[in-house]
């Protein structure tokens, strides 16, 4: 053990009360002197007593302070005495404590001199223990060690420089690997007064369990490596998962809807006005297939949301005709357009799946048939099997290689074949989406082909207990006995020409005035020209250069002076739409708009 000695402060105490005593011995002499000097000389025998009075009495004041002053030492040297004694005791448990411990213990001072030391400190640098004496600084004790070699990982030079940084941030801990094999790690503190506590711990045990689990660790990693190549090649298929699902949701993005919802405007428009037959038969048509369009693009956020888990199949029993019939009579017309002899030879089977979903998978069947047969035939029909009921759509096209089998189901790839070109290529996603709805609902999907001869595509359907009747596609929305929107003022703002158009169209239909702006700008030169304030507003959400439709409702209402009604009509579908359209007082209608549901939303807002 060792340590600096203490000063020794209490001779010095007792010096400076021998020094106060003989001050006041002075002070009594000169006192004395004064009053003998200031004596009359000429004075009787009353003068002299009462000059003696006046000595004794300063002569007994001084005596009492230099009592009064001695028994102050006194006390001082019994306290002191005491103080150093405690001083020694504590010191003495101090230094049992730190040798008592299993750690090397090292004190430093405020200029980073050694104070104390443990001996098992010094027993972790056996080769320079003997120079390490305190009040050595600590940049002199790291390089005398490791000038003696006494660290062997990593090298003296950088270990020193190491060992140096580290003591200057003093940062986590710090492993010393020592010369003999044994491992220290070194913790370090400030202490109050700016000095450095340091515990240096035995660690080798540790070191040495971690470097035998390293080992069995790296046995097993051999062991682990085909599983490896399994989790790489699972992580594959959910990279590609995921990347289907963003491309899902990209193809029915706002660009996808924003034509469909000027479509069904202005085929909502048409029907509004008396048709002769035909003609008001083919604008029905047209109708019930913008309504299977919109239902496909549903189904392909529906699969997005799927993939997120966001949505589960509304599995139930149903007949299935109640999916072949609807099919046949839209199919019916693309088929004879094109010569091909369709027929759909329908089943009063009750089957156990989800309807819009199956009706997805059979629909991309017929609409894939129908794409690569020229002049031939198409027959969708079903047949009884030990699974269930096996749905199959059958062709005399081309046929397909044996080898593109699997490739069809993969997103954008097509077959190119003289019978396909133009828009009828498609972009490649029919097949896709029915695999990926197939593997939710469980349902099996087997082709076969033969090149020249043409192809088969099937699902198989599990039967289902119970018969219950077919909910009807397309229902036609009631018209209103009493027209209320008849003089409804409306401002429509829109960035798409030919929705602008469509909404023209259906509102004049139901005898509204209509004013449209392309822009927010131009929606307020269109405000400030009109004869009076419009009764209405609706708004695209996404308009161009960034602009939203609810911060231009909040500018038009700003310039009208007053809470104008609004609607706003979105492809999003994001909660966080909703909310944002609930705090600016907005209704939202998603596209693509379904015009009975415009009427009777414009009808309760004027109204």
């Amino acid at each position: 053990m060792r340590t600096l000695a203490p000063p020794k402060s209490d001779a010095d105490r007792i010096a400076d009360l021998e020094r106060e005593n003989a001050k006041l011995q002075r002070i009594n002499k000169v006192l004395m002197d004064r009053v003998e000097r200031s004596m009359d000389f000429q004075g009787g025998a009353f003068s002299l007593f009462q000059t003696a009075i006046v000595l004794e009495n300063k002569i007994r004041e001084r005596t009492l302070e230099v009592e009064r002053a001695l028994h102050k030492l006194e006390d001082s040297n019994r306290d002191l005495a005491r103080a150093k004694e405690l001083a020694e005791t504590m010191r003495t448990r101090l230094f049992e404590a730190i040798e008592s411990v299993n750690e090397g213990f090292a004190l430093f001072d405020s200029s980073d001199r050694l104070v104390l030391c443990n001996r098992k400190y010094l027993s972790y640098w056996p080769g320079v223990a003997d120079r390490i004496q305190a009040g050595i600084r600590f940049s002199e004790l790291v390089a005398m060690v490791a000038s003696a070699g006494a660290v062997c990982d990593p090298p003296p030079d950088l270990w020193l420089r190491e060992r140096m940084e580290h003591r200057h941030d003093m940062r986590g801990v710090f492993i010393n690997r020592l010369a003999d094999g044994r491992w220290i790690q070194v913790n370090e503190r400030r202490t109050r007064d700016g000095g450095v506590v340091g515990v240096y711990t035995d660690i080798t045990d540790i070191k040495e369990d971690e470097a035998r689990r390293r080992e069995s660790e790296q046995a097993e990693k051999t062991a682990l490596m085909l599983l490896n190549d399994q989790l790489q090649q699972a992580k594959a298929q959910a990279d590609q998962a995921n990347l289907s699902k963003t491309r899902f949701i990209a193809a029915a993005s706002h660009d996808l809807l924003q034509p469909l919802n000027a479509a069904r405007l202005f085929v909502s428009a048409l029907s509004d006005l008396e048709q002769p037959g035909a003609s008001g038969e083919l604008v029905e048509n047209v109708d019930l297939a913008l309504a299977s369009v919109e239902d496909l693009l549903s189904a392909l956020l529906d699969i997005s949301k799927l993939d997120a888990g966001a949505v589960t199949p509304e599995v139930t029993d149903f007949p299935l005709r109640g999916v072949l019939l609807p099919l046949a009579t839209e199919y019916a017309a693309i088929a004879a357009e094109r010569g091909i002899r369709l027929r759909v030879v329908a089943s009063g089977s009750v089957v156990r799946s989800d309807m819009r979903l199956l009706r997805r998978i059979v629909q991309n069947f017929l609409s894939n048939a129908l794409r690569y047969v020229q002049g031939g035939r198409v027959v969708v029909g079903c047949r009884r099997c030990a699974e269930g009921l096996r749905i199959e759509v059958w062709d005399n096209g081309p046929g397909i290689p044996a080898d593109k089998i699997t490739e069809i189901f993969q997103e954008f790839r097509r077959l190119d074949t003289p019978v396909t070109h133009g828009r009828d290529r498609g972009i490649g996603l029919g097949l896709a989406i029915v695999e990926r709805v197939a593997r939710m609902l469980d349902h099996p999907i087997t082709v076969r082909s033969t090149l020249g001869k043409g192809s088969v595509f099937a699902v198989t359907v599990p039967r289902g207990a119970e018969r219950r009747a077919a909910r009807p596609l397309c229902a036609p929305a009631p018209r209103p006995l009493t027209d209320r929107l008849a003089g409804t003022s409306v401002l429509v703002l829109d960035n798409e020409p030919a929705v602008v158009a469509g909404m023209e169209a259906l509102l004049r239909g139901w005898s509204c005035h209509v004013v449209s702006a392309m822009s927010g700008d131009q929606a307020l030169i269109r405000l400030a020209a009109m004869e009076r304030l419009p009764d209405l507003l609706i708004a695209d959400y996404h308009l161009d250069d960034g602009a939203l439709g609810v911060n231009e409702v909040t500018r038009l209402r700003a310039a009208c002076g007053r809470n104008l009604p609004a609607i706003l009509i979105t492809a999003n579908r994001t909660p966080e739409l909703a909310d944002e359209a609930k705090a600016a007082d907005c209704l939202v209608l998603n596209k693509p708009v379904k015009p009975a549901q415009l009427r009777a939303v414009m009808s309760g807002l004027v109204g």
